[in-house]
């Protein structure tokens, strides 16, 4: 029971610190192209097992956020995110 309470625990400030490095991406992505981050946030979407590039397990996590070029018009982007780095960012 211990055992799986810290894995929890775990699981939740993994999940914490990579919305944080998913928020900074959208952020910069946003800002490099001119374009407002609607909501100063990234959501989750999707959490998978993935193979790193080193062939180990690690967390594949999806996030999407709102931007827009104008303030109107709300579009959708996303983060991805595998184990500590984020591995693409779209528009």
């Amino acid at each position: 029971m211990l055992a799986l309470l810290g894995l929890l625990i775990w699981f939740w400030y993994d999940n914490l610190a990579a919305r944080e490095r998913a928020t900074r991406s959208a952020k910069e992505i946003c800002h490099l192209q001119g374009l407002q981050l609607l909501d100063a946030s990234v959501a989750l979407q999707r959490v998978r097992l993935q193979r790193s590039e080193q062939g180990r397990l690690a967390v594949q996590r999806t996030f999407q956020f709102a931007y827009s070029k104008d303030g109107y018009e709300r579009m959708t982007g996303f983060v991805i995110t595998l184990g500590n780095r984020v591995e693409q960012v779209g528009l």
